[in-house]
């Protein structure tokens, strides 16, 4: 007996999904997809906002578990009543096969022996801005010598000391303005005149991150939780390993409102920091 198409879908925790299809449950999860007809299940269970799928098993042995954690549980109630009720009658004294044996499993996960046999690192998307931590660093050594100079001519070690906490935190914030934005220019950038590709989202390295091949034929991982939902990544025709998951435009804003605030605060305590040692000169 086939399900009824009314039956929900459920979408549980780290974007595990579990619905009908016919004769089979459909459960995918980032890392597979698991096939699993009527006849390997023995009953399914609602437990709040928990499912538990429980295969058939021979006498005494342990059953398989399926679990899908996380879901709506009235949808969950709906699910297993309908399963339930569509699951094959079982004649007394008929033999009890293992469920398991009849589940279908597709791996999600890209095969990295396949790939190359480049080092795994290679294969991490970078963040593709220019390096700002050679001018950070002589920035706070610049500050730190104003600073020294501050004190020796002013005589006044406590306006150098004011001058040399003052100037590095405006290095350190400046560091961070300018990333952010370079990084908000790129989330303009990379979609309209890169390439824009379907990502998957697959396990990696103990953790979920999402995967994409580019023009070079190599698959690629950037980091990113989006929940299993499909994502959309933009890189740098040129340099595959440039590359972004886009976001949408109210993301962009909120990031760019942030960081022109930062800038603000940046141009306050670098003012600031030259306004503390201009006497020190000037006399």
């Amino acid at each position: 007996m086939s399900i009824s198409s009314s039956i929900p879908v459920l979408q549980g925790d780290r974007g595990t999904e579990l619905r009908s299809a016919g004769e089979e449950l459909v459960l995918r999860r980032p890392d597979a997809e698991l096939r699993i007809p009527l006849a390997a299940i023995a009953r399914v269970r609602a437990e709040r906002r928990d499912l538990a799928v429980e295969l058939t098993a021979p006498a005494g042995a342990e059953p398989t578990a399926y679990r899908v954690t996380d879901v709506s549980a009235a949808a969950a109630s709906v699910f297993a009543d309908a399963v339930n009720a569509a699951l094959p009658e079982r004649t007394a004294g008929e033999e009890t096969v293992d469920g398991a044996t009849l589940v279908v499993t597709r791996s999600l996960v890209f095969d990295e022996e396949e790939e190359t046999d480049e080092d795994e690192d290679e294969t991490e998307v970078k963040a593709g801005l220019p390096s700002l931590r050679g001018p950070a660093y002589a920035g706070c050594v610049a500050v730190a010598i104003l600073a020294v100079a501050v004190g020796l001519l002013d005589k006044n070690w406590g306006r150098g000391i004011a001058t040399l906490l003052l100037g590095e935190a405006g290095v350190g914030v400046t560091y961070v303005t300018l990333m952010g934005l370079l990084g908000e220019w790129r989330a303009w950038y990379l979609p309209r005149y890169g390439i824009t590709v379907e990502g998957r989202q697959v396990f990696r390295g103990g953790d979920t991150t999402n995967a994409f091949t580019a023009t070079d034929g190599m698959t690629r991982y950037i980091g990113g939780s989006n929940k299993g939902r499909p994502v959309q990544i933009a890189y740098h025709p040129r340099n595959p390993r440039n590359a972004i998951v886009r976001t949408d435009w109210r993301e962009h804003a909120f990031g760019l409102t942030v960081f022109l605030v930062v800038a603000v605060v940046a141009g306050f305590l670098d003012y600031g920091t030259y306004l503390l040692a201009l006497p020190a000169f000037s006399g």
